[in-house]
């Protein structure tokens, strides 16, 4: 048997045995080939005739890379020697390397602003992997590189899933971490990323807001909610974070944090929901109207949903301010649906009326919001 320490070996020598490739030169640190390794692979930093690639070399059989990789994938590609000098070929992928630095790392080193954008642009690339007939399979900040002008690229390929492999069983589940504990490997479809999505959107924008969730990434590289303590009714990390991102008005954030919860690995909502992240640049309307969708409010113009029906109730925009509510919390939101300012649980809020608004909190002190004071031109 052909072992990942054989096959770095092998690559350290001066003359290789290729199949079919030719002017393979693995980067070298110390004399040695650089490497990362994997549960049944090991990857190398290669030049490929004057070009940088990524060379995977496997140490067993998986019968879905011919049909994820195509032409990339080049089966009993390299001969390689083992320890008692008897050799044998193994498949290899050479792809073209991304540059950038993956996703695990880009959150230990982000500051809050930072942390932001991750979020922002992991979003972007989930809805657009969404829109595709095809899963990843094991979506985790390893497997997603932050290229230098932001965006997001998933890598790591092995589990996904095409058209093509419907019927088939999954050759893996997961990284447990990110993965819902009933997915099981007859499940293997399209939605074998929603929970993966859901779990690293809502972590993500927890870590840019809250400094706890950002700090315990950082000490042990894995975010503190896990799925099996979901599954076995642990919910106090949930909880919490779920409450911040009610408290600050973060519906999108908050829906994706309770589908968490959900009893099946597929979330037939995810795209829907996570879609409303992408703000476009269309100009807020100021004839928006709020409006009922499957039991929760948002508000509607011409132009479609300028606030996401993802709230628990909604008012008419008034004095060009929306006044929203998210698990018992009180928002004043922009017609564009931005939250300008937020109020607690107890506080008793009204919409806005001739450019003010009544608040009254808990201890009975009432308070009086101007539109001014949110930074909103009053409409003339």
């Amino acid at each position: 048997m052909i072992s990942i320490a054989d096959i770095v070996d092998t690559l350290a020598n001066d003359f290789l045995s290729w199949r079919t490739l030719s002017d393979v030169r693995p980067h070298l640190r110390d004399g040695r080939p650089i490497y990362v390794t994997g549960n049944a692979a090991v990857t190398f930093f290669v030049r490929h005739k004057g070009r940088e690639k990524i060379l995977k070399c496997y140490t067993r059989d998986n019968p879905h890379l011919a049909t994820i990789y195509g032409d990339a994938f080049r089966p009993r590609e390299l001969r390689v020697f083992n320890m008692m000098n008897r050799s044998d070929f193994v498949d290899c992928l050479l792809t073209d390397r991304i540059e950038g630095i993956t996703l695990d790392r880009a959150v230990c080193t982000a500051t809050p602003d930072g942390l932001a954008a991750l979020a922002d642009a992991f979003d972007r690339m989930a809805v657009g992997l969404l829109d595709r007939e095809y899963a990843h399979g094991d979506l985790k900040p390893e497997n997603i590189i932050v290229t230098p002008d932001g965006d997001m690229r998933a890598i790591d390929w092995d589990a996904a899933f095409t058209p093509e492999l419907a019927g088939n069983p999954a050759p893996e589940t997961g990284t447990a971490a990110y993965q819902h504990p009933l997915r099981t490997n007859e499940l293997f479809d399209k939605h074998i990323d929603d929970y993966s999505i859901a779990m690293l959107s809502t972590m993500l924008h927890a870590a840019a807001v809250d400094p706890a969730t950002a700090e315990h990434y950082r000490l042990h590289h894995e975010f503190a909610i896990n799925p099996r303590d979901i599954a076995r009714g642990e919910l106090d990390e949930l909880d919490r974070v779920t409450d911040i991102f009610a408290a600050r008005g973060m519906a999108v954030q908050y829906r994706l944090a309770r589908m968490l919860l959900s009893p099946i690995p597929q979330l037939f909502d995810l795209k829907r929901v996570i879609s409303f992240s992408i703000r476009d640049d269309k100009p807020a309307s100021d004839t928006a109207v709020a409006e009922e969708l499957n039991g929760l409010w948002g508000c509607r113009s011409v132009s479609g949903w300028s606030v996401p029906p993802l709230y628990d109730a909604a008012f008419d925009p008034s004095d060009g301010i929306i006044l929203a509510s998210l698990d018992g919390y009180s928002h004043f939101l922009s017609l564009d649906g931005r939250t300008l300012r937020s109020f607690g649980r107890d506080d008793v809020v009204k919409p806005f009326r001739n450019g003010c608004a009544a608040v009254r909190h808990k201890d009975g002190a009432c308070l009086t919001i101007t539109v001014d004071s949110l930074g909103i031109k009053v409409p003339v």
